[in-house]
């Protein structure tokens, strides 16, 4: 028999497959669940990653950040960061919040000055943010129901008071804030001295985040600084890095998760194996019969090649597709948990690396059947009940 051009080998194939893709079906299955948990986990990876980097002057609070710890900056770098733009003013410490009739709270105090938000804007759950003045405080939706605060109640830090004007219910640099201890509270830069809890020793982090013209190269100037101020104590951030500690995470995290999808898949290879060795044994008959007409091992291989690659594509795709949406399933699902609400994007890298994977597990756990089905002669096929063979082509 003359060796069968790809042509007529998928007609075959895709003839057989049509009566008898129900032998097939586990090894969809598993592939599909696969290439989707890869493909779900790495474009929600992907979206949070690309929406930091797209907010980062607004996560950052501004295009640089300058912060020191302990102490504030001096006259002569103050005057330097504002030749570069408008430059905005915070204080952050630990502090305990006290109501009368409640147990104290530990906090993080947070004293801005009228400039702030550079970038994005501090919204409350009632009416519109102004800047606080020096008796006047915000406080977080947390730290609002553990102390059963309203607007008009009292609160005292140290050794003064304040009176609650509103509730935030968006504060727009939290994520670029990091880790925080605590609920947040907000002040005045007034406010904070008049609190007396700045002193020698005091644990607090001073931050100038600076707005820059448009078209200013943030990442040069950010060097330039640290060139000049960076023997001072000066901790700089420009607006391209503006969440480093959540980029981490979230790296780490997807890291982890696709090493926990990969070994799903990787274990769901044994399943594609066992469904191909149990579907090409329901093909026994057919096997047998093109060998005896004459079929050689080359036709053998590429017609069930064909036919075991076409439901390979269509689960590779059909996981490609679900995994691609499943990230916008897992954000209105996790809600707040999440540092950002990321939009929805199509990430190529994502699903092509899914992809890879799943056509590399597919011919993996695939060939070793279909190289015994390829070699074996007609005779040892029908004898295969009662005397099955343990050779496969090791090519």
């Amino acid at each position: 028999m003359k060796v069968l051009p790809w042509a007529p080998s998928w007609r075959i194939a895709r003839r057989d497959l049509h009566a008898g893709f129900r032998g097939l079906r586990l090894l969809f299955l598993c592939l599909f669940l696969g290439v989707m948990t890869l493909a779900g986990i790495g474009s929600l990876t992907s979206a949070i990653t690309c929406e930091i980097g797209a907010r980062g002057q607004q996560i950052l609070g501004g295009d640089i950040e300058v912060a020191m710890t302990q102490r504030q900056i001096d006259p002569t770098g103050r005057a330097a960061l504002g030749q570069l733009g408008q430059v905005s003013d915070t204080l952050r410490l630990r502090a305990m919040a006290s109501r009368d009739g409640e147990s104290p709270v530990l906090t993080e105090l947070k004293a801005v000055d009228n400039a702030y938000p550079l970038y994005g804007a501090l919204t409350l759950e009632q009416g519109r943010y102004a800047p606080p003045g020096p008796d006047i405080i915000f406080v977080s939706r947390a730290l609002a129901d553990r102390l059963r605060l309203t607007p008009g109640d009292t609160l005292k830090y140290g050794n003064a008071s304040f009176t609650v004007r509103g509730i935030v219910a968006d504060e727009p640099d939290r994520v670029g804030e990091g880790f925080t201890l605590g609920p947040v509270a907000l002040v005045s830069i007034d406010g904070m001295a008049r609190t007396g809890l700045i002193q020698p020793g005091s644990l607090y982090t001073a931050k100038y985040r600076v707005r820059l013209p448009e078209g200013a190269d943030a990442q040069a100037l950010r060097k330039g600084l640290e060139k000049r101020y960076g023997v001072q104590g000066w901790t700089l951030k420009d607006r391209d890095r503006a969440a480093p500690g959540t980029d981490r995470f979230i790296e780490n995290m997807g890291q982890f998760l696709s090493l926990i999808g990969l070994s799903a898949l990787v274990i769901a290879g044994i399943g594609v194996s066992n469904g191909v060795a149990s579907y090409l044994a329901q093909k026994r008959a057919s096997l047998a019969t093109l060998k005896i007409l004459g079929a050689r091992a080359s036709d053998i291989e590429r017609i069930y090649l064909l036919q075991i690659g076409a439901v390979v594509l269509a689960a590779i795709l059909s996981g490609l597709l679900v995994g691609a949406l499943l990230p916008l399933a897992l954000t209105s699902l996790m809600g707040d948990l999440l540092p950002v609400q990321p939009a929805f994007r199509v990430h190529a890298g994502a699903l092509a690396t899914s992809a890879a994977y799943g056509l590399l597990i597919a011919f993996i756990f695939t060939l070793p059947p279909l190289a015994r089905a390829r070699t074996e002669p007609a005779a040892a096929i029908l004898r295969a009940h009662v005397d099955p063979s343990r050779r496969w082509d090791r090519r």
